[in-house]
């Protein structure tokens, strides 16, 4: 591999400020003195494998994560022993905060390439929250500001009229959330294979490459390897009817 080669494959974080993770990060001011707590339960960019499993379903609920870089895939196994792909995560974003409640793991999260974690403890986090209030206010603010990504990803993948509509839902409600960590919503830079996107929107993958193609050949969208361009947003929310 040349060295521009090796350049152009040098791994992207996400800023720290653009990450839902932020929250927690930050120093917190406790009695007029400003504390910072996150060395007692943070561990940032640990490195994983395309194909890694970060954790199980049904696994006993220890840390919770934001993506910093690379991309996973959120998976469940239905009563048929068959894998259905529920959701995506990017950078910025978190995996398995929705685990804190029935302290176990929903779903199977898996890195779709070379990607990233900062990992934070539960019960190390709890503990320092309940010594200090703002950063159990701080908590409360990260779960929120998640449960908009959850809610949103659950909206695009509910509302299923034709499979052009669904799609469009898809690449509309990645541009939305891109803009909550400071990524170009126009943009999509899409780590995941089209199988698993054609298995999260309940489509085969002939039908997801010829919408694409119409898509395009329409003026909606370009398409460079995994990366989509949005050329007329306005359009494909009209067409999402979200």
């Amino acid at each position: 591999m040349t060295t521009s080669e090796n350049k152009k494959q040098k791994t992207q974080f996400v800023d720290c400020d653009n990450c839902s993770m932020q929250a927690v990060c930050e120093p917190v001011t406790s009695n007029a003195h400003e504390l910072n707590l996150a060395d007692n339960y943070l561990s940032k960019r640990i490195p994983l494998k395309a194909g890694e499993v970060l954790f199980s379903e049904n696994e006993p609920l220890s840390s919770f994560y934001a993506v910093s870089s690379g991309s996973f895939v959120l998976t469940e196994v239905k009563n048929n022993n068959e894998s259905k792909i529920i959701g995506f995560r990017f950078p910025g974003e978190l995996i398995g905060e929705d685990a804190i409640y029935p302290e176990k793991y929903g779903y199977n999260a898996v890195a779709t390439t070379a990607s990233s974690v900062c990992r934070v403890v539960n019960d190390k986090l709890m503990s320092c929250s309940k010594l200090v209030p703002d950063l159990q206010l701080n908590v409360i603010k990260l779960l929120s500001k998640q449960n908009f990504t959850r809610q949103s990803e659950f909206r695009a993948a509910v509302a299923k009229k034709s499979a052009e509509n669904v799609l469009a839902s898809f690449l509309v409600n990645i541009a939305q959330r891109n803009t909550l960590h400071d990524a170009c919503p126009t943009v999509l830079n899409l780590a995941v294979s089209r199988d698993n996107i054609a298995n999260f929107l309940g489509l085969r993958r002939e039908t997801l490459s010829r919408l694409l193609t119409r898509l395009q050949q329409d003026g909606l969208i370009k398409v460079e390897g995994k990366t989509i361009y949005l050329l007329d947003i306005g359009q494909l929310e009209k067409l999402a009817d979200i």
